[in-house]
């Protein structure tokens, strides 16, 4: 019997859904917050980024993505009336984690270049007075050592310090390739809470890690006996690396990505 062909409406209609569903997640999570929505779907972030790109939306995912954003579930199927059940400031204010509302804080910043520099040492902020925390901007191959990069520091980056878990425990790189495309494209800056190593407490988690003495950013997920890096686009330049539970090197999980930006401005 030949398969039967899918309805050219049928079609548009679930590309409209997801479409609907990216444009929440971009609104209300950041243009690289599929990973922090995934999280709170209880999915993996490649199942989210599938649904947005045509697949099929399981019920119970939908009902979890309106549950978890607000959506008016008229509008996401048909476009019609309010995008959410009620204002999205208050909802914001109401409902999204510390991670969320630092991620929206970054896309309003990239939105004004000169809110977001990298400082010389001499222009820094008084740390005892300020808002702000300085975040050391280093080479990515300076990555894994913890104390002796103070002479390869390029700048500093300011940030709120209401952003940052454990600021004295923060640094940031910047990407010199595209293995994270295009969650974090290649030039994205990333900042790493080193206090937080766990791979346990990590699974699901964008993290830096140093596999044989390469620093790099990846996904850190865990599978039976092996933590699996993952890059986002794994192929033959960037490769899935398992690394064995129980023969863990303790310095390969060099901390997690709590957050990023690919716009900033020199000052």
């Amino acid at each position: 019997m030949a398969r039967k062909k899918t309805p050219k409406v049928r079609v548009n209609v679930k590309a409209l859904i997801s479409s609907r569903l990216r444009e929440v997640r971009q609104e209300l999570f950041g243009e690289h917050g599929g990973p922090e929505l995934a999280r709170r779907l209880n999915i993996p972030a490649r199942t989210w980024y599938n649904y947005e790109t045509g697949v099929t939306v399981p019920a119970e995912v939908l009902l979890a993505f309106i549950d978890q954003t607000g959506t008016n579930p008229v509008w996401l199927l048909s476009g019609e009336g309010p995008k959410y059940r009620r204002g999205l400031e208050d909802m914001v204010l109401a409902e999204l984690s510390p991670a969320q509302l630092i991620r929206r804080g970054l896309e309003k910043l990239e939105q004004e270049p000169a809110d977001i520099v990298i400082a010389a040492p001499e222009n820094l902020p008084a740390e005892t007075i300020s808002d702000f925390v300085a975040v050391c901007l280093i080479p990515m191959a300076e990555l894994a050592n913890k104390d002796g990069y103070a002479d390869k520091v390029e700048g500093h980056i300011l940030a709120y310090r209401q952003w940052l878990p454990h600021p004295k425990e923060t640094i940031s790189v910047r990407l010199e390739d595209d293995s994270m495309h295009p969650i974090l494209p290649e030039g994205s800056v990333v900042a790493i809470d080193r206090a937080i190593t766990d791979p346990q407490e990590l699974q699901g988690r964008i993290v830096a890690a140093c596999p044989e003495g390469k620093p790099m950013i990846c996904w850190l997920e865990i599978s039976g006996r092996h933590v699996i890096l993952r890059p986002n686009l794994p192929g033959r330049d960037h490769p899935m690396i398992p690394v064995e539970l129980h023969n863990l090197d303790p310095k390969l999980i060099i901390g997690q990505v709590v957050w990023s930006w690919s716009r900033f401005c020199n000052s």
